[in-house]
């Protein structure tokens, strides 16, 4: 008898004494697989409102040699009570997992690129970041050649499995609201592509057969993330919502992204399901009935590809001179003050101009970004200022916590959600200023007005300078807390 006939027996005793829903000690698998990030993502700054916004056969017991048999039940009744008592049962759910919480919500592992910084001229522009061209970090599928790239994946199921040297699982009924687009990967690793037809959402499978010691790499994510424990089918896994943030450098976990895995092992298959937007909108528990489906066997017109709607072309970015169309000089006559601007800048920011409103009284210096690697990534900073006095409220005058219904009631900017954490930061002797992260207010909805989306790509700092109210505000991928209070801390 080898080692794989003892173990599945042990499996099936294990069962009966404590069924698979309550605890399941079974391994799954070791695999190479890790988290994806997203991409950079931002828009162009301007002075509006940011509102649109299974196992091997068991033999039988009596089949084997009597000596055997009375060992195996003498294990059989250890392991039991190693599952009754508290602290086995405790070490027993760490024993596999297809998730693992950091030390932290920050990701692991990642080298954060030191900002270089360029002293400033008031209102001259620095010398323009060149982007370099991106370089292939890996390359692409074995089956690329017949089934596509990873973006251009087209292979029918039955192709993939003639393929992949282990069955590969699909949905026998794609949801209402998805397409099956294609396969494509490798002898070792598949992946099986279900979008939109206008790709505004997606679902993806990715499969590998179990190899190694029996024990799965757990993939790590954030201090705070809610790992739950599943029963999809007849086996059980582990469910996560949230990713890492990468418009965070280094990426910080967001549980609040839109992106649902599961992860689990059947057949022999390591198996991850992945989610990402709301379109189609499936909660977890229509996600877990939906995995549950999943079969190695025929699944008809579902496993042959449906084209996708090609996705729009992106307007070109407007010209943001257009919008900041002023000097220093020009902005500080129509203000009738002096303008503070940062004395130094990251060298990813180029001045472009000033803008004034004459209805607000609110002048704003606008500062465009430069992704070093990708020239089309948008984003910048503004530093807009108001004259106000002491004790008298103003459009730049801090920030009022409230909820969705409330936005249209106030200034442009001044609302944040009530769940938004506004911090009081120390920016001098005796002169403080509220801090805020968060993208802002979105998406609107008939019940409950605008939404709050705090994904920290955004930061923004409100303070008093003299007469003057000032917000400083930045959407940079690559810029940290601390670099943009550096960059507050220039201010002249």
């Amino acid at each position: 008898m080898n080692r794989e006939e003892i173990r599945s027996i042990l499996k099936d005793l294990t069962e009966q004494k404590a069924p698979a829903e309550q605890i399941d000690l079974w391994p799954a698998i070791q695999t190479r697989i890790q988290m994806s990030q997203p991409t950079p993502s931002g828009g162009t700054i301007m002075n509006t409102q940011s509102n649109p916004r299974q196992s091997p056969r068991p033999l039988h017991l009596k089949r084997l040699p009597l000596t055997l048999a009375y060992l195996l039940a003498a294990i059989l009744m250890i392991g039991v009570l190693f599952l009754v008592i508290p602290q086995g049962r405790a070490l027993a759910q760490q024993i596999q997992h297809f998730f693992n919480r950091g030390e932290s919500n920050v990701m692991a592992g990642v080298t954060v690129t030191p900002v270089h910084w360029v002293e400033q001229t008031p209102g001259v522009a620095a010398p323009t970041l060149t982007p370099q061209p991106p370089q292939p970090t890996s390359s692409g599928p074995d089956f690329e050649t017949d089934c596509g790239s990873f973006m251009n994946a087209h292979c029918s199921i039955d192709a993939i499995r003639e393929r992949a040297g282990f069955p590969v699982f699909a949905l026998p009924e794609v949801p209402e609201g998805l397409i099956f687009t294609g396969a494509t990967g490798g002898p070792d690793q598949v992946y099986l592509f279900y979008n939109t037809p206008k790709q505004t959402g997606n679902l993806t499978i990715w499969e590998e057969p179990l190899t190694g010691d029996g024990s799965p790499q757990t993939w790590e994510v954030g201090a705070d993330a809610d790992i739950q424990t599943v029963q999809i089918g007849a086996v059980t896994g582990e469910y996560l919502k949230g990713t890492y943030d990468g418009s965070s450098s280094p990426p910080v976990w967001n549980p609040n992204a839109n992106m649902q895995t599961l992860r689990w092992v059947n057949g022999g298959v390591l198996i991850n399901l992945m989610t990402a937007g709301t379109d189609p909108n499936l909660s977890r528990d229509e996600l877990i009935a939906l995995a549950a489906t999943l079969t190695d066997g025929p699944v008809g017109v579902s496993g042959v590809p449906v084209a996708a709607a090609p996705t729009q072309t992106a307007q070109p970015t407007p010209d943001p001179h257009i919008f900041y169309p002023l000097t220093i000089a020009e902005a500080e006559e129509k203000a009738g003050f002096a303008l503070l601007t940062p004395a130094r800048l990251p060298e990813n920011l180029t001045f472009v101009g000033a803008n004034y409103d004459e209805q607000t009284k609110v002048v704003t210096v606008s500062y465009i970004y430069h992704h070093p690697i990708y020239p089309d990534a948008q984003g910048g900073l503004l530093v807009s200022m108001q004259r106000a006095a002491e004790g008298v409220d103003c459009d730049l005058c801090g920030f009022i916590q409230g909820n969705g219904k409330q936005v249209d009631q106030y200034p442009v900017g001044k609302l944040v959600s009530k769940d938004a954490p506004v911090e009081t930061v120390q920016l001098g002797e005796g002169q403080t200023g509220q801090y805020v992260e968060g993208i802002g207010w979105t998406s609107k909805t008939e019940c409950c007005g605008w939404q709050w989306d705090p994904t920290p790509f955004r930061k923004r700092l409100r303070f008093r300078a003299d007469d003057l109210a000032i917000e400083v505000w930045a959407d940079v991928y690559d810029l940290s807390r601390e670099d943009f209070m550096a960059i507050v801390e220039s201010l002249k």
